[in-house]
């Protein structure tokens, strides 16, 4: 019995045994699900407290920043009732939102800045523009408006997508809220226009000084003068206003453009309008005065560039016929300001270069550099064409829209100059537009201004002294200066050229600026160069045609009108007066100023306008090619022929001298026809969208000019 008992209790432990393991596993089993649940707690609690810590930090922030706002705002009021100004209201606030920066690189307010929120900027103009709702598009932003820019950008921003995507609900819209192009002017009668001015009855050819005479009647069609509805309402309109009266190019160029103004002052001069030109001048150092720098033109879509700096030529001009020293103490300041716009460090036109040779000073010159990095308004619907296309070349917007609209600052738009694709196809013509790099070009023709600007001053100020002074040693060291670096940077051994920083050697092409505004400027080459070597070079460059000097030796095809085979008036003038300023070139002088007064009056016989440009191969054709249609007028065009009607001859007519002045062997750029037209080496010819005369097939005219048609400059 003991021995059963014994037995049963050995198997009974082992079963309590396997119970209690059983416990002891879902005990463990439940403290993990537990301690699972509370890491789980654990990190939502820490998710909740890093959100509360967030949103306390935020409300931290935004208390500083608010306080800060805040005591900005108090210290603005308390130094408002400190100069005795009165708080500013909550519209006149909102009217300080609206700013645009300018080629100074500084923010502008105001009815300016308003207007610029239909003209420069924004929804509108982007959606108007690129829908070419115009087929110029600067029809539309020479509009006027029919109430405040805030009213109609309310009124479009109520539109629906559709509406705005619908070229004629755009057009219906426009019509509502605007008026008509160049609503802001009005005729202005010129104060001392006279039917036979002195200068030109003096001109001894009768069929010539008839012909200056028709000339000289142009000029009141193109005076215009700003209405007053302009100055009572300036947020309406793009114009900038003006109290003067002004001379424009003509055209769809209605408005005051900088660097026309100097050969349209050089011609009123000729035509003895002296109040007229003072008048302009004036006008144009006001604005100086107010914004700093002449823009562009005198639209506020024009603010963020200005052009050639040429307001101190213009004055010295003004000066040398009036010698009124009131005047030239009054203007002088003023024509400071503007050389310090060029020359601010933080307007990115002045670059510094390394030094090079014995070179001891710090090097500068400069380059045109606009601040816009938008399409420019007036090609809006052209320049975000180029646009796309370069991003296809991995550029980005703004680069490209400032390489563009820099080279609109040059007044040389568009031109071969300032493109480079790399592959050598830019002297070929070829290259295009999406490679426009103008910000890293130095220009010979910017920098020889500049030169002049600082010999003007120099000038100036020893006039007003009857002496030196340190103000003119200052400016004579600034040209000195600036004409050592050209030499070290822009000078090929015989001749000037654009130099590019992008590839780091001299441009490729050849351009009429290398010599007419270095030699207009009295830039002859480095010190004891042999200036018959500068000519030669010009003489076998290519650049000299029938029909006057062309632009460049790169026929683009028409693309860019800079380029050949137009011929423009400011470089033929510059050239034939550069070329007056030094000796042995009398017969050269002469022959290109014959040239260049024969093809414009062959063209007015045949078209009965003056025009902006002309074809250098072809007696009687105006210019083509660009973004534009060619324009008539006109202004700088009639100031050039002017100029030279009046200019004497250095070397007697048909001197033998005046017809070998040319005869130098060139190179073989181009070569003649049997019928006297050039044509280039290449045999390439000349673009289909040149116009033709008005006469087809006609026999020009005969030149009845100062001297024999025989020759030419091929």
């Amino acid at each position: 019995m003991r021995g059963l008992l014994a037995r049963g209790k050995s198997r009974v432990q082992p079963i309590a045994e396997e119970g209690e393991e059983d416990q002891q596993m879902e005990m463990m089993q439940h403290m993990q699900e537990q301690i699972q649940q509370l890491r789980a707690a654990n990190q939502r609690l820490s998710r909740d407290m890093e959100v509360v810590r967030s949103q306390m930090l935020s409300l931290e922030k935004r208390e500083v920043s608010e306080r800060q706002v805040m005591m900005s705002k108090i210290d603005k009021l308390a130094k408002s009732f400190e100069q005795g100004e009165m708080p500013k209201s909550k519209e006149e606030e909102e009217k300080e939102k609206n700013v645009i920066t300018t080629a100074t690189g500084s923010p502008m307010t105001g009815d300016l800045a308003r207007a610029a929120l239909v003209f420069d900027k924004g929804p509108l103009l982007d959606a108007v523009q690129t829908q070419r709702i115009f087929s110029d598009c600067k029809d539309f932003v020479d509009m006027s408006m029919k109430d405040d820019p805030e009213v109609i950008m309310e009124a479009f921003s109520k539109l629906k997508p559709e509406e705005v995507q619908d070229p004629a609900k755009l057009k219906e819209f426009v019509e509502q809220w605007f008026g008509n192009t160049g609503d802001e002017f009005e005729p202005w009668v010129l104060p001392d226009h006279k039917e036979e001015p002195s200068q030109l009855m003096s001109i001894s050819n009768p069929e010539m000084q008839a012909w200056a005479l028709e000339i000289n009647k142009i000029w009141p069609t193109l005076g215009i003068k700003h209405k007053d509805i302009l100055h009572e309402n300036p947020q309406r309109y793009s114009a900038i206003p003006r109290k003067n009266g002004m001379v424009v190019p003509g055209g769809r160029f209605r408005e005051m453009y900088y660097w026309d103004t100097y050969w349209v002052v050089r011609g009123l001069l000729t035509c003895d309008m002296i109040e007229t030109a003072s008048g302009i001048v004036e006008d144009l150092c006001n604005i100086v005065s107010e914004i700093g720098f002449v823009p562009n033109g005198g639209r506020v879509y024009y603010l963020d560039r200005s052009q050639p700096p040429l307001l101190s030529a213009m004055v010295r001009e003004i000066y040398q016929v009036t010698w009124n020293k009131e005047m030239l103490a009054r203007f002088v300041p003023i024509l400071e300001k503007e050389y310090s716009f060029w020359m601010s460090p933080t307007s990115g036109r002045r670059i510094e270069l390394p030094r090079l040779g014995a070179q001891r000073e710090r090097q500068f010159l400069n380059i045109y550099r606009s601040q816009r990095t938008t399409a420019r308004p007036e090609s809006y619907a052209e320049d975000v064409d180029t646009m796309m296309e370069a991003q296809g070349l991995g550029r980005s917007p703004a680069d490209i829209f400032r390489a563009i609209s820099s080279a609109a600052e040059s007044g040389w738009d568009f031109s071969t100059r300032w493109l480079d694709d790399g592959k050598g196809q830019t002297e070929l013509g070829m290259a295009k537009m999406a490679t426009i790099d103008t910000c890293h070009v130095i220009p010979v023709d910017l920098n020889s201004m500049l030169y002049d600007v600082e010999r003007s001053l120099a000038f100036f100020h020893r006039e007003l002294a009857g002496t030196d002074t340190d103000a003119s040693q200052r400016f004579d060291s600034a040209a000195f200066q600036r004409s050592s670096t050209m030499h070290s940077w822009l000078w090929m051994g015989d001749c000037y050229r654009d130099y590019r920083l992008d590839v780091g050697t001299h441009s490729t092409v050849v351009a009429l600026s290398d010599y007419a505004v270095p030699l207009w400027a009295g830039l002859h080459g480095p010190p004891g160069f042999n200036t018959e070597l500068l000519v030669s070079s010009l003489k076998r460059s290519g650049l000299l045609a029938l029909c006057g000097a062309v632009t460049t030796v790169v026929d683009s095809g028409g693309r860019t009108q800079w380029d050949a085979p137009n011929a423009w008036p400011p470089m033929n003038l510059m050239l034939v007066e550069g070329l007056d300023k030094i000796s042995g070139t009398e017969a050269l002088a002469d022959c290109l100023c014959e040239t260049w007064l024969r093809n414009n009056y062959i063209t007015w016989q045949r078209t009965g306008f003056m025009h902006e440009k002309y074809d250098s191969f072809e007696p009687g054709r105006f210019g083509a090619g660009g973004e534009y249609e060619p324009q008539t007028g006109f202004g700088w065009t009639n100031g050039t022929a002017l100029v030279l009607l009046c200019r004497d001859p250095r070397v007697p007519h048909e001197d033998h001298e005046q017809q070998i002045a040319v005869s130098e062997p060139r190179t073989p750029m181009r070569r003649m026809s049997r019928q006297g037209i050039a044509i280039p080496a290449s045999g390439k010819g000349r673009p289909s969208s040149v116009p033709k005369p008005s006469t087809p097939g006609a026999a020009p005219p005969t030149w009845t000019g100062h001297g024999s048609p025989s020759f030419f400059i091929g």
